[in-house]
Protein backbone atom coordinates (compact mmCIF):
# COMPACT_ATOMS: atom_id res chain seq x y z
CA UNK A 1 0.00 0.00 0.00
CA UNK A 2 2.73 2.15 1.02
CA UNK A 3 4.36 1.52 -2.44
CA UNK A 4 1.11 2.68 -4.37
CA UNK A 5 0.48 5.83 -2.30
CA UNK A 6 4.36 6.74 -2.57
CA UNK A 7 4.65 6.35 -6.87
CA UNK A 8 1.02 8.34 -6.81
CA UNK A 9 2.29 11.07 -4.78
CA UNK A 10 5.32 11.29 -7.19
CA UNK A 11 3.47 10.99 -10.30
CA UNK A 12 0.54 13.40 -9.64
CA UNK A 13 2.49 16.86 -9.69
CA UNK A 14 4.15 15.64 -13.13
CA UNK A 15 0.90 14.80 -14.22
CA UNK A 16 -1.01 18.23 -13.00
CA UNK A 17 2.10 19.90 -15.05
CA UNK A 18 1.00 18.05 -18.19
CA UNK A 19 -2.58 19.64 -17.55
CA UNK A 20 -1.21 22.61 -16.68
CA UNK A 21 0.96 23.00 -19.70
CA UNK A 22 -2.26 22.01 -22.34
CA UNK A 23 -5.05 24.14 -20.70
CA UNK A 24 -6.55 27.75 -20.98
CA UNK A 25 -3.66 30.14 -19.15
CA UNK A 26 -6.72 30.80 -17.14
CA UNK A 27 -6.94 27.49 -15.61
CA UNK A 28 -3.49 27.19 -14.97
CA UNK A 29 -3.22 28.28 -11.47
CA UNK A 30 -6.27 26.35 -10.58
CA UNK A 31 -4.78 23.58 -11.69
CA UNK A 32 -1.57 23.89 -10.18
CA UNK A 33 -2.91 24.34 -6.31
CA UNK A 34 -5.14 21.53 -6.90
CA UNK A 35 -2.71 19.05 -8.11
CA UNK A 36 0.12 20.02 -5.01
CA UNK A 37 -2.86 19.70 -2.64
CA UNK A 38 -3.45 16.41 -4.12
CA UNK A 39 0.09 15.29 -3.88
CA UNK A 40 0.66 17.37 0.05
CA UNK A 41 -2.96 15.00 0.62
CA UNK A 42 -0.86 12.26 -0.46
CA UNK A 43 2.17 12.63 1.50
CA UNK A 44 -0.07 12.92 4.50
CA UNK A 45 -1.29 9.52 3.59
CA UNK A 46 2.04 8.04 3.27
CA UNK A 47 3.32 9.23 6.64
CA UNK A 48 -0.27 8.00 8.27
CA UNK A 49 0.47 4.57 6.54
CA UNK A 50 4.11 4.57 8.02
CA UNK A 51 3.04 5.28 11.43
CA UNK A 52 0.30 2.94 11.07
CA UNK A 53 3.10 0.39 10.43
CA UNK A 54 4.81 0.01 13.56
CA UNK A 55 7.29 2.89 12.04
CA UNK A 56 9.70 -0.09 10.56
CA UNK A 57 11.44 1.49 6.94
CA UNK A 58 10.80 -0.25 4.14
CA UNK A 59 12.30 -0.29 0.22
CA UNK A 60 10.59 -1.39 -2.99
CA UNK A 61 12.10 -1.08 -6.39
CA UNK A 62 10.31 -0.23 -9.22
CA UNK A 63 12.38 -0.16 -11.99
CA UNK A 64 15.75 -2.70 -12.35
CA UNK A 65 18.12 -4.08 -15.16
CA UNK A 66 19.56 -7.51 -14.49
CA UNK A 67 19.07 -7.45 -11.01
CA UNK A 68 19.86 -3.99 -10.45
CA UNK A 69 17.77 -1.66 -8.42
CA UNK A 70 17.69 1.57 -11.09
CA UNK A 71 15.04 3.24 -9.04
CA UNK A 72 12.78 2.55 -6.03
CA UNK A 73 11.21 4.23 -2.59
CA UNK A 74 13.07 4.49 0.60
CA UNK A 75 10.05 5.12 2.89
CA UNK A 76 11.62 5.73 6.87
CA UNK A 77 11.32 8.10 9.68
CA UNK A 78 13.57 10.81 7.32
CA UNK A 79 11.66 10.54 3.84
CA UNK A 80 8.03 10.84 5.39
CA UNK A 81 8.88 13.85 7.33
CA UNK A 82 10.88 15.97 4.65
CA UNK A 83 8.67 14.53 1.83
CA UNK A 84 5.80 16.24 3.64
CA UNK A 85 7.24 19.51 4.20
CA UNK A 86 8.69 20.37 0.88
CA UNK A 87 5.56 18.91 -0.83
CA UNK A 88 3.12 20.91 1.60
CA UNK A 89 5.10 24.65 1.38
CA UNK A 90 4.72 23.62 -2.61
CA UNK A 91 1.13 23.88 -1.89
CA UNK A 92 1.90 26.99 -0.06
CA UNK A 93 3.84 28.63 -2.70
CA UNK A 94 1.31 27.75 -5.27
CA UNK A 95 -1.56 29.63 -3.47
CA UNK A 96 0.89 32.47 -2.84
CA UNK A 97 1.57 32.61 -6.23
CA UNK A 98 -1.82 32.57 -7.37
CA UNK A 99 -2.43 36.06 -5.84
CA UNK A 100 1.38 37.60 -7.02
CA UNK A 101 1.16 37.19 -10.16
CA UNK A 102 -1.39 38.97 -11.53
CA UNK A 103 -1.54 42.11 -13.21
CA UNK A 104 -3.36 43.90 -9.73
CA UNK A 105 0.30 43.68 -8.34
CA UNK A 106 1.59 47.13 -8.22
CA UNK A 107 5.25 46.39 -7.97
CA UNK A 108 4.75 43.19 -11.01
CA UNK A 109 1.81 43.18 -12.57
CA UNK A 110 1.97 39.39 -14.64
CA UNK A 111 -0.52 37.35 -15.06
CA UNK A 112 1.22 33.81 -14.16
CA UNK A 113 1.63 31.88 -17.15
CA UNK A 114 1.22 28.03 -17.95
CA UNK A 115 4.90 27.58 -18.25
CA UNK A 116 5.50 28.98 -14.72
CA UNK A 117 2.78 26.63 -12.65
CA UNK A 118 3.90 23.80 -15.18
CA UNK A 119 7.34 24.38 -13.74
CA UNK A 120 6.76 24.92 -10.04
CA UNK A 121 4.79 21.52 -10.41
CA UNK A 122 7.00 19.99 -11.75
CA UNK A 123 9.77 20.80 -8.98
CA UNK A 124 7.21 19.98 -6.25
CA UNK A 125 7.16 16.38 -8.13
CA UNK A 126 10.88 16.16 -8.21
CA UNK A 127 11.92 17.10 -4.79
CA UNK A 128 9.22 14.47 -3.72
CA UNK A 129 11.29 11.74 -6.08
CA UNK A 130 14.92 12.94 -4.93
CA UNK A 131 13.57 12.30 -1.50
CA UNK A 132 11.81 9.10 -1.67
CA UNK A 133 14.31 7.23 -3.74
CA UNK A 134 16.03 4.84 -2.58
CA UNK A 135 19.21 4.22 -5.01
CA UNK A 136 21.94 7.06 -5.89
CA UNK A 137 20.64 6.93 -9.37
CA UNK A 138 17.30 7.63 -9.13
CA UNK A 139 18.82 10.69 -6.92
CA UNK A 140 20.78 11.95 -9.51
CA UNK A 141 17.88 11.69 -11.98
CA UNK A 142 15.51 14.31 -9.54
CA UNK A 143 18.68 16.19 -8.98
CA UNK A 144 18.89 17.33 -12.58
CA UNK A 145 15.38 18.09 -12.86
CA UNK A 146 15.41 20.30 -10.17
CA UNK A 147 18.29 21.97 -12.08
CA UNK A 148 16.08 22.49 -15.02
CA UNK A 149 13.17 23.69 -13.12
CA UNK A 150 15.09 26.22 -11.82
CA UNK A 151 17.04 27.87 -14.79
CA UNK A 152 13.00 27.63 -16.30
CA UNK A 153 11.92 29.83 -13.27
CA UNK A 154 14.47 31.73 -12.71
CA UNK A 155 14.09 33.48 -15.94
CA UNK A 156 10.81 33.59 -16.31
CA UNK A 157 10.85 36.74 -16.65
CA UNK A 158 12.71 36.30 -19.94
CA UNK A 159 14.61 39.54 -19.28
CA UNK A 160 18.52 40.12 -20.60
CA UNK A 161 19.69 39.55 -16.87
CA UNK A 162 17.37 36.84 -15.42
CA UNK A 163 18.03 34.84 -18.46
CA UNK A 164 21.99 35.19 -17.76
CA UNK A 165 21.20 34.48 -13.73
CA UNK A 166 19.12 31.50 -14.62
CA UNK A 167 22.16 30.25 -17.19
CA UNK A 168 24.58 30.65 -14.64
CA UNK A 169 22.25 28.88 -11.64
CA UNK A 170 22.20 25.73 -14.33
CA UNK A 171 25.69 25.91 -15.14
CA UNK A 172 27.27 26.10 -11.04
CA UNK A 173 24.59 23.14 -9.88
CA UNK A 174 25.11 21.12 -13.07
CA UNK A 175 28.65 21.06 -12.49
CA UNK A 176 27.79 20.13 -8.33
CA UNK A 177 25.83 17.24 -10.05
CA UNK A 178 28.96 15.45 -11.38
CA UNK A 179 29.76 14.76 -7.96
CA UNK A 180 26.79 12.37 -7.80
CA UNK A 181 27.64 11.11 -11.69
CA UNK A 182 30.95 9.79 -9.73
CA UNK A 183 29.82 8.66 -6.78
CA UNK A 184 27.09 7.25 -8.69
CA UNK A 185 29.47 5.12 -10.45
CA UNK A 186 32.13 4.53 -7.84
CA UNK A 187 29.17 3.00 -5.72
CA UNK A 188 28.27 0.39 -8.90
CA UNK A 189 31.47 -0.23 -9.68
CA UNK A 190 32.31 -1.56 -6.36
CA UNK A 191 29.18 -2.78 -4.71
CA UNK A 192 27.24 -3.78 -8.36
CA UNK A 193 23.79 -1.56 -7.30
CA UNK A 194 23.14 2.03 -7.01
CA UNK A 195 21.36 1.29 -3.50
CA UNK A 196 21.62 4.27 -0.63
CA UNK A 197 21.67 0.89 1.29
CA UNK A 198 24.92 -0.42 -0.02
CA UNK A 199 26.75 3.09 1.04
CA UNK A 200 27.34 0.93 4.51
CA UNK A 201 29.55 -1.44 1.81
CA UNK A 202 32.12 0.97 0.66
CA UNK A 203 35.28 0.96 2.15
CA UNK A 204 39.27 2.11 1.71
CA UNK A 205 39.58 5.19 -1.20
CA UNK A 206 36.25 4.38 -2.50
CA UNK A 207 34.23 5.59 0.35
CA UNK A 208 36.00 9.02 0.16
CA UNK A 209 35.30 9.16 -3.66
CA UNK A 210 31.37 8.15 -3.22
CA UNK A 211 31.29 10.49 0.24
CA UNK A 212 33.20 13.30 -1.75
CA UNK A 213 30.80 13.08 -4.69
CA UNK A 214 27.69 13.47 -2.64
CA UNK A 215 28.90 16.52 -0.45
CA UNK A 216 30.38 18.38 -3.56
CA UNK A 217 27.10 17.75 -5.35
CA UNK A 218 25.18 19.31 -2.10
CA UNK A 219 27.41 22.22 -1.61
CA UNK A 220 26.30 23.30 -5.11
CA UNK A 221 22.98 22.79 -4.03
CA UNK A 222 22.55 24.26 -0.80
CA UNK A 223 24.80 27.21 -2.43
CA UNK A 224 27.97 26.54 -0.09
CA UNK A 225 31.58 27.32 -0.96
CA UNK A 226 32.99 27.55 -3.55
CA UNK A 227 29.66 27.38 -5.72
CA UNK A 228 27.85 29.83 -4.19
CA UNK A 229 28.03 32.69 -6.86
CA UNK A 230 24.50 31.44 -8.52
CA UNK A 231 22.22 32.13 -5.72
CA UNK A 232 22.50 35.78 -5.49
CA UNK A 233 21.42 36.17 -9.11
CA UNK A 234 18.78 33.88 -8.70
CA UNK A 235 16.66 36.54 -6.93
CA UNK A 236 16.08 37.76 -10.50
CA UNK A 237 13.04 35.06 -10.46
CA UNK A 238 9.70 36.19 -8.98
CA UNK A 239 9.13 35.85 -4.88
CA UNK A 240 7.28 32.64 -4.90
CA UNK A 241 10.38 30.76 -6.62
CA UNK A 242 12.85 32.63 -4.45
CA UNK A 243 10.46 31.54 -0.97
CA UNK A 244 10.64 28.68 -2.10
CA UNK A 245 13.52 26.66 -4.58
CA UNK A 246 15.85 29.40 -3.09
CA UNK A 247 15.05 29.53 0.63
CA UNK A 248 12.73 26.37 2.01
CA UNK A 249 13.19 23.77 -1.15
CA UNK A 250 16.14 23.22 -3.14
CA UNK A 251 18.78 25.01 -1.08
CA UNK A 252 18.01 22.43 1.48
CA UNK A 253 18.90 19.37 -0.86
CA UNK A 254 21.96 19.22 0.93
CA UNK A 255 20.50 19.11 3.98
Amino acid sequence: MMAKIALTTLLLPFIGALLTACLPQRRARIVCTVFALLATLGTVALGWQFLAGGKVAETWTLVSYHGVALFGFTVDRISTLIVFAVVFLGLLVSLYSTGYLTTGNREHPHDGGNRYYAFLLIFIGAMAGLVLSSTLLGQLLFFEITGGCSWALIGYYQTPKSQRSAMKALLITHVASLGLYLAAATLFLNTGTFALSALSQLSGSASYIVYGGILFAAWGKSAQLPLQAWLPDAMEAPTPVSAYLHAASMVKVGV
